[in-house]
């Protein structure tokens, strides 16, 4: 007896064609691409109603500080990708203070070592504010009582420099750090940064931010000059 194929009777080859050809016609979602103007070097000091300082996430221990300067660059034109799309050259914490005692935040940014900025979304939208990370940051931590920590990249992730968040507000050229970013950690410290003294109190695996008082984009903040305009698209 002759078996006929109906028209309900597709065979499976086909059906599975027909289903990998539908999703090579779904279009992939744009990826976010900025304008930037002027562009070029900029550099920057503490906002007048910014809290600067570090802490420790685990201890929730701020080291405030007096003084923030920030130098770096954007490129510069439409349509840029977020990646690569600045680096930061200087970030110099300066009059730092724990508990009373003094401590040396130095973060080893430089001309020849600079940290890539790469910018992801506008969030929330039409706020102005550009979120991201900037890569390659590396800092120790010292106090006037023997304290020394060195602070990157997990070191259960294999160490080396780690990444720290940041916002970029349009609307009064204003760069964060109080984005956070979750991508420092305490590498190493020295005995006297956890003796229960006054001082750091800071201890291996701790995470670290350059800022973290809060989400105000006021933390950890400085005004830049000349005033970078981002947009998005």
């Amino acid at each position: 007896m002759k078996h006929r194929m109906g028209l309900l009777a597709t065979p499976a080859f086909a059906v599975a064609a027909a289903a990998a050809a539908a999703l090579l016609a779904v279009p992939a979602l744009a990826a976010t691409t900025f304008t930037v103007s002027p562009g070029g070097a900029w550099s920057g000091t503490r906002a007048a109603d910014s809290s600067v300082g570090v802490r420790d996430a685990v201890s929730n221990q701020v080291t405030l500080c007096s003084g923030l300067a920030v130098a770096g660059s954007f490129k510069s034109g439409r349509g840029l990708s977020g990646t690569g799309i600045g680096t930061l050259t200087n970030i110099a914490f300066t009059g730092c203070k724990v508990e009373g005692v003094a401590v040396t935040v130095t973060v080893h940014t430089s001309t020849a070592n600079p940290a890539p900025i790469n910018l992801t979304q506008e969030f929330p939208v039409g706020s102005t504010v550009f979120t991201g990370q900037a890569t390659n940051i590396s800092l120790t931590l010292d106090d006037a009582r023997g304290c020394h920590a060195v602070v990157g990249a997990k070191i259960l992730s294999g160490g080396g420099p780690g990444f720290t968040g940041l916002a970029y507000r349009s609307s009064d050229h204003r760069l964060s750090f109080a984005a956070g970013g979750k991508g420092l950690f305490v590498q190493s410290a020295t005995a006297q940064c956890d003796n229960g003294a006054a001082g750091l109190d800071v201890k291996q695996f701790d995470r670290i931010d350059l800022g973290g008082f809060g989400d105000s984009i006021a933390d950890s903040s400085a005004i830049i000059s000349p005033a970078q305009r981002i947009s998005s698209p």
